[in-house]
């Protein structure tokens, strides 16, 4: 089996406070938006994923280095087929959407994390064991 390689478009490198930060966007406003940023991927257009980036992420990843990733990821996992599942819950105090993607060769996890404002403060693609919330019932 071809090892999937993960691609950390960022790190969840944000510093917590001992306060949990409520959510912001309702469940299904979270998905939307999770899904949105995937649609947006899909359809060549990072420049409207970087639009929901919070200040520090908007800093830390360029279009053409959001638009390299999503491409690698593609190349490494063939052509997407579907979302298998939708998770939403907190991570650390913070509001967070897994998707978890259906690729030809096998399955990925998209993991965004949402500051109180609904903006993206992280955005991750891993290897589907690498997801953390809890499955939806």
């Amino acid at each position: 089996m071809k090892k999937f390689v993960a691609l950390t478009i960022v790190v969840l490198a944000v510093a917590f406070s001992g306060t949990p930060l409520l959510a912001q966007l309702s469940k299904e406003a979270a998905i939307a938006k999770a899904e949105a940023i995937l649609k947006n991927l899909q359809d060549g257009k990072p420049a409207e994923v970087i639009k929901e980036f919070d200040a520090r992420m908007t800093q830390e990843i360029p279009e053409a280095k959001l638009q390299a990733g999503w491409a690698n990821i593609s190349s490494q996992l063939g052509p997407f087929k579907g979302i298998k599942e939708r998770r939403e819950g907190l991570m650390e105090g913070r509001q967070a959407v897994e998707l978890i993607l259906e690729f030809e060769k096998e399955s990925a996890v998209q993991r965004a994390v949402f500051d109180k404002e609904g903006k993206v403060s992280g955005l991750v693609f891993r290897p589907a064991s690498a997801a953390v919330l809890p499955a939806a019932k």
